[in-house]
């Protein structure tokens, strides 16, 4: 009987632990060291816990996994609104930026969209190695825009403006 037990948890742990599912959204060609060198994919998963977002970036040599982006708490799934790539005149390595949100609705607290933003170093040509740098956007790599006791605004919600910020701070 014991047998039967262990044989037939092993056949049916696959059900018991679920793997999530995730389905590719997106697939975005970047030009970061020359013309179509990178490739962006943004993937829509659902856990047990709901919807979230995973993405990856891939050169001629390698693909690598950079980043999941979730809110279980929000109204709606979280969305990528925007992938660039942002090269400084100063000679420095080229940045990714990734910008998702996320949007709140029918809470007695907050109605409105939180923005989060995501920077990478990109440091080679040959190999896909990235290092977040968001830290260099401080606070203002989060930010709400919504009622919550009262009308709030943020100021990085497009690609435009954040490149903007980057010319004269990076």
């Amino acid at each position: 009987m014991k047998k039967l037990l262990i044989i037939f948890l092993l056949m049916y742990s696959g059900i018991l632990i679920a793997d999530d599912k995730c389905e590719k959204k997106e697939t975005i060609i970047l030009s970061v060291f020359k013309k179509n060198d990178y490739k962006f994919y943004n993937y829509t998963c659902e856990s047990g816990n709901g919807k979230y977002l995973k993405s990856y970036i891939e050169n001629s040599k390698k693909i690598k996994f950079l980043s999941e982006y979730s809110d279980f708490a929000a109204k709606e799934e979280p969305q990528l609104l925007a992938v660039s790539v942002y090269k400084s005149k100063k000679n420095r390595h080229p940045l990714l930026i990734t910008l998702n949100s996320v949007y709140y609705c029918c809470s007695p607290q907050m109605e409105g969209a939180i923005y989060k933003i995501n920077f990478y170093q990109i440091n080679s040509k040959n190999q896909v190695s990235l290092k977040n740098i968001t830290n260099i956007f401080g606070e203002n790599s989060e930010g709400f825009e919504g009622m919550a006791e009262g009308k709030f605004y943020y100021n990085y919600k497009n690609i435009a403006s954040i490149k903007k910020w980057l010319d004269k701070n990076y």
